[in-house]
């Protein structure tokens, strides 16, 4: 396919219609329909089915689309920075980092970072610590800031900081004061967990079944800050990492985990490549607002 079978593409699939994408694009139908004709002549299958005025992906079609998406990410990020040139200007400072990293500690990295660096334009994008890693290999951000420590072979990474596990609940009863709690106590009622897709979801399901211990049914969430919000809202107790747990409001109750879990917080950059300035700046910025939390 080319390039411009891929935007007509990739327009059609946004806006469902022929009339649509031809708005989208600035381009005339007639454009849109010889384009997506001249695609599927080469292709040698067929992209859509008409079916009352809209078109309709084939299996072929749907199967295509995850990676039109990535590429036509790439083709805005280089027309985003070959503007930028043509401007005088540098790329922006690009950071991809877990969401629930986003809530309070990185507002606060950023305030400091912006001391040094007030002019620089800077993007943030959430991902999960996985997504992060394969983002990071394909050198598509400047820093990435992840859970846990992620062998890859085309990424190197550096501490930040060791927090742990916490379980975080609604306040049933305010006498109780203990500042910590067994996970044999989480599990004998259902929890809301992490999913195990995710680096700390899987350290605690392995964590819980070495100790021969199973967990019951309850609510999977895929990030530690929905599952503290879940909590706060009485869905029942969550066991999360201690940065996350620091934005939360007077409702929860926070508890650290026993046996202790660590969680380490880690930054990572692709494989070879010298940390510039703002990276390193950024790096130890997060590392100063993620320590005085932890």
């Amino acid at each position: 396919m080319r390039i411009k079978h891929v935007e007509v593409f990739h327009a059609v699939m946004l806006t469902g219609s022929v009339g649509a994408a031809a708005k989208l694009l600035h381009v005339t139908q007639p454009a849109i329909t010889q384009t997506l004709q001249h695609a599927e002549l080469q292709l040698g299958y067929a992209l859509f089915t008409r079916q009352k005025r809209r078109l309709v992906p084939t299996r072929e079609a749907q199967a295509l689309y995850p990676e039109v998406q990535a590429l036509m990410l790439q083709l805005e990020s280089l027309r985003r920075m070959a503007s930028a040139l043509r401007e005088g200007q540098d790329s922006p400072f690009r950071i991809l980092i877990v969401p629930s990293l986003a809530v309070r500690a990185l507002p606060d990295a950023l305030r400091i970072f912006r001391k040094a660096h007030a002019g620089m334009e800077v993007s943030v994008r959430t991902l999960h610590s996985n997504d992060i890693a394969r983002a990071m290999a394909l050198q598509e951000a400047d820093v990435g800031i992840v859970y846990g420590k992620l062998p890859h072979p085309a990424l190197q990474d550096e501490l930040v900081a060791t927090g742990r596990l916490v379980c975080v609940s609604a306040h049933k009863a305010r006498s109780d004061k203990r500042t910590t709690v067994t996970l044999q106590e989480v599990l004998r009622e259902p929890f809301i967990r992490i999913d195990e897709r995710d680096p700390l979801g899987a350290v605690l399901a392995d964590h819980w079944s070495r100790l021969g211990l199973a967990a019951k049914a309850g609510m999977t969430v895929q990030t530690h800050h929905i599952a503290m919000v879940m909590a706060e809202q009485g869905f029942g107790p969550a066991i999360i990492d201690s940065f996350t747990a620091q934005a939360s409001g007077e409702g929860l109750q926070v508890r650290t985990l026993l046996p202790e879990v660590p969680v380490e917080v880690h930054a990572v950059q692709p494989q070879g490549v010298r940390s510039p300035r703002p990276v390193a700046d950024f790096i130890a910025a997060f590392r100063q607002v993620i320590t005085a939390q932890a």
